[in-house]
């Protein structure tokens, strides 16, 4: 039986039951591993980091089984020095979700809390550790919600390599609208907005702002981004009004720009032309 261990981690993380929680504690300085667990000591000193789920592990008849975690979907922390962890989820379709929160450990114990949720550190070194605890998982196939004991093992990851949703978060500031023609891109400027912003949060929120003359709109929910098309998935507050984006194109670090077939005048909110049109936004330096 195959069960769904994102599940379990999406709990880890989630933004609705976010606490606080001290950074992270105390211990023996001199003590730099623990030789009967093979633990480096610190916990907080060596857990800090990028880490990837590489697999997950159920036990059965008191033996870990390995459980592997199902085709395309996966999950990162990055676990930070000022006591704060984000964590990208990416599901069965392709869409990642940003997830944040506080973490600290409990050095005696060798436990790490994420958020609401701790688990038991078995290993770490300076490459990889394993955490589990035990919790209930849903079968993927049934839907039924299995209990028992449950670990993952995770491998250090390249911080500077970033997924579409990483590099997403921010407040990005609408610059300009442009038109292809004669299969060039012109500036197109008869119905810009008298400004206009989103901004992507790492709690996997977002709000959406554009005024134009008397009118102006403000809307805030959730998102998430495919890895694979970069279309920007947005879910209204009240989790009724699903929208998809545009793919996004990331022109450089603080530049991206999304093309679409048909422009609006925003005071009328009628269309007025049809063709070729690219918003080019840029990352607010504030």
């Amino acid at each position: 039986m195959r069960k769904n261990c994102l599940k379990l981690k999406n709990i880890i993380l989630a933004a609705c039951c976010l606490t606080t929680m001290t950074a992270f504690t105390g211990c023996d300085d001199n003590k730099d591993k623990d030789s009967e667990t093979g633990i480096l000591k610190p916990i907080a000193e060596h857990i800090t980091g990028k880490w990837n789920i590489e697999t997950s592990f159920l036990k059965q008849d008191g033996k870990w089984v390995e459980d592997p975690m199902p085709e395309g979907q996966g999950q990162t922390y990055t676990i930070r020095t000022d006591g704060t962890v984000m964590s990208t989820i990416t599901a069965a379709d392709g869409y990642t979700t940003l997830n944040a929160g506080e973490w600290k450990t409990d050095e005696e114990a060798n436990t790490l809390t994420l958020a609401t949720m701790t688990v038991n550190i078995y290993s770490l070194n300076a490459t990889s550790f394993e955490m589990g605890e035990y919790g209930k998982l849903t079968d993927t196939e049934t839907g039924e919600e299995v209990e028992g004991d449950f670990k993952w093992r995770l491998t250090r990851m390249d911080e500077t390599v970033k997924t579409p949703a990483e590099k997403l978060v921010g407040k990005w500031i609408f610059k300009t609208t442009y038109q292809k023609k004669d299969g060039e891109w012109k500036e197109y400027n008869q119905y810009e907005p008298d400004e206009a912003w989103v901004e992507y949060r790492e709690d996997g929120t977002g709000t959406n702002y554009y005024k134009a003359g008397d009118k102006e709109y403000e809307s805030g929910g959730r998102w998430s981004i495919n890895n694979t098309t970069c279309e920007v998935r947005t879910t209204s507050e009240d989790g009724q009004t699903i929208n998809t984006t545009p793919a996004i194109t990331f022109e450089d670090d603080n530049t991206y720009s999304f093309i679409y077939p048909e422009c609006y005048d925003p005071a009328t909110g009628q269309i007025v032309a049809k063709g070729e049109f690219k918003d080019v936004y840029v990352r607010s330096q504030q």
